[in-house]
This record gives structure tokens, sequence and C-alpha cells, in this order.
């Protein structure tokens, strides 16, 4: 055995030594196995901080997040965080101090993340109903079974939800008495990425992107079909690079909407009649994110671009992060904030694209909300953590 693992150490020890020696000798696993690994994404790239980044609280749950995907995020409402969890409860943080001042026995497995508003916090569950809990006694005003599992539940608009199921069902539900008001069925693509992509109201209308790249908008008080759109796909053979999932949230701005698909492109649409104002080609399985000029995506490459709204010309594009980048930027006032695969938060200045600073989280991300300079993150460990960031005008040497 040490006559092996003499021969070993000296046929490796010396790269050029041994090829002169013995050219060819040298088996492929041995060779390979003292080359260095490739990850398959990007080192951290250096950078000049330009943020300041204060931590203000902590508080850790005992519950964990099960899976690599999961649709449950945070809610925030006045000065109150809600949390669910897969132990079928929710916890109400305040805000402030970040002590948790009750929690709520559901009963049922959160599936579709949180919705609140003054009186009532709507959820769907994996048993396939949509529930409206009261907050001041912690009962169930209402709760409907649906026709699948809920993906996403849209913000209250005019006492009414709008309720995204796996079947590709959207349903108008009133919030006083959780009646439907009505539902309308697409068709389900045969293949799809498992996505969550939240029904949104504007100017009386609900927009939902579905599997094949369509957008449709809906009259908001009858469900009436408006318009449908087609975002354009890649031509290919399979049905696996035929995908075309609208996964990420979209935005209505001024009249307009934009989205992004995968495998597709990233478009501008007249919200008012669904015609396309312009498109180019793009992929992503996240959602965008908007400022007053701009909107800002990361692509399945891990490069985050920001793209003019009026003409979709290309800003910047930051693409020292090749395959780490992870899901929707968020804007925080000057800043872009993206997750990684190594459980950094990225601190990207919104106006040139260069890097300002990273928080490192003890698990990945699970859910962000932002408010004024604030920004709260809840890991996969169940840390809910508040930072204060500020951008930092003059470093001192």
């Amino acid at each position: 055995m040490r006559k092996i693992l003499f021969f070993l150490i000296f046929f490796t020890s010396s790269c050029s030594t041994t090829e002169s020696f013995l050219p060819g000798f040298i088996p492929d696993f041995v060779t390979k196995y003292f080359e260095e690994e490739d990850k398959g994404y990007s080192d951290l790239p250096n950078y000049t901080p330009g943020s300041k980044v204060d931590l203000i609280w902590e508080v850790e749950f005992s519950s964990k997040f099960k899976g690599t995907y999961s649709f449950l995020d945070i809610f925030k409402f006045n000065d109150k965080i809600f949390i669910p969890t897969y132990d079928k409860k929710i916890y109400v943080v305040s805000s402030e101090s970040g002590s948790v001042e009750k929690s709520i026995d559901t009963k049922l497995d959160i599936f579709s993340g949180l919705v609140v508003d003054s009186e009532l916090i709507y959820f769907g569950s994996k048993q396939d109903t949509v529930s409206a809990i009261k907050r001041s006694d912690n009962t169930i005003l209402w709760q409907r079974i649906m026709s699948s599992e809920v993906m996403s539940i849209s913000k209250v608009v005019n006492n009414m939800i709008y309720v995204r199921t796996n079947d590709s069902n959207i349903s108008a539900i009133d919030v006083n008495t959780g009646k439907f008001l009505w539902i309308n069925s697409q068709l389900s693509a045969n293949l799809s990425i498992r996505g969550s992509s939240e029904p949104i109201i504007s100017d009386n209308k609900v927009y939902s992107g579905f599997e094949d790249g369509r957008i449709a908008a809906y009259n908001a008080l009858n469900g009436d079909i408006i318009w449908q759109s087609q975002l354009s796909g890649i031509k290919a053979e399979t049905l696996i690079d035929r995908l075309n999932d609208i996964d990420g949230s979209m935005i209505v701005d001024k009249g307009v909407l934009y989205a992004i698909s995968y495998q597709g492109s990233i478009a501008a649409l007249d919200s008012f009649s669904g015609q396309i104002l312009w498109s180019r080609k793009a992929s992503s399985i996240d959602g965008l994110s908007a400022s007053y000029d701009n909107i800002f995506y990361t692509d399945d490459d891990g490069i985050l671009w920001c793209l003019e709204k009026y003409s979709g010309r290309p800003v910047w594009k930051q693409d020292s992060f090749k395959k780490r980048l992870i899901g929707t930027p968020i804007i925080l006032n000057d800043f872009i904030l993206v997750s990684d695969i190594e459980n950094y938060i990225h601190i990207i200045n919104a106006d040139d694209g260069s890097i300002s600073g990273r928080i490192y989280l003890k698990s990945q991300m699970q859910s962000i909300y932002v408010e004024s300079d604030f920004m709260f993150v809840l890991d996969k460990d169940f840390n809910l953590n508040k930072y204060k960031i500020n951008r930092i005008l003059q470093i001192e040497k």
C-alpha cells in the first residue's frame, strides 16, 4: 500500500516533470482528481462599499421550510408582520420591536402565502381551500373549496380577492361573505413550471399570466375576458424546450403592463388593448421590479438586467454573478437587492449596476419585504431579520 501511495505522489507532484518522464502514462482519474472542480457558478466578485447595513433585530422560529420551492411569503400590514409556517400556524410579529405578539392555529397546511387587511387574514391551503380568519379572535369567518391547489391570492381590492389555482382558473371572491362572484377557466398546459404568478388588479381589470406565455385581462366585476396576448417563445422540438411559463410578478404602470416568461421574452403591453409595445428575447422564472424609469430582472444565467421602460433598451447589466443570482430583484430606494445560491443578498446600485454591498444569511432567503429604509428578510431556517440600509455618501479612509 505504501508503494502505491508513493507511486501516485511521485507522478502527480509535478505535472511538467511527470509528463516529460512518462508522457500520457498518468490515468485520467488521477489527473482529474487533482484538478480544481468547476462549481458551475462564479466566485464572489470584489466591490467597493457604497452602502451601510445595520441589523435592527432578529427573531428565530422553530418551524422549517420543506423542500426547495415554497410560495410562503411574509406579509406586512401597518406595523405588523404576518408569517405563514408549515406547522399550520401564522405568527404575528411587531415590525418595530420584533416581538412575537401571537400565533394563530390554522388547522390547515398553508400553501399560497398570506394576504391581510384590517379585519381578515386570507390564505390558500394544500387541502385546496381558501380561508378567511378574523384577526380579532382568530376564528374562521368563511372557507371555500377550490377546483385545485391555490397558487396565489391577490391583494384585496373593492372588497374582493382574486385567486389563481393550479388548473389555470381565476376566481373572484367577496371577502365579506366568501361568495364566488365569478370563475373563469383556462385550458391548462400539458407541461409547466410550478410557479405562483399573482393576479394583479388595475383600472378595473384583473391581469394574469399563464403556462404557455399567454397574458389575459379580465373584467374585474364579471370575469369577462377583455383581451389576450401571447409572449413569443423559442422554436424547439421538445415540450421541455418549448416551456414558456409566466411564473413571476408582472407590473402595471401608467397604462403599460410589463411581463417576462421562461425561455421566451420580456415585453411591454398596452394594458387597455393587449397590444405589444416592445419585446425582446429573455428568459426568467422570476418576476420584475420597476423604478420610475426602468425595469429590472434576473435571467437564467444569473445576469441582472436594467431596461428602459419605454423602449426596452438595456441601460446596464451586472454579469459578475454567473449562475449565482436567483429570485426577483427588489428595489429599496436607490438600491437593487437580489439573493444568490450561497445565501447572500447583494446590494446593487440602481443607477449603474455597480455592487455596493452584501449581506450573508444563515440559510437561503425565503421571503423579503422592503419599506422606507428597512428590509425584512425571512430565511429557510425561519430566522426573521430587520435591516436598515443607507447609502455611504463618503467613504472614510
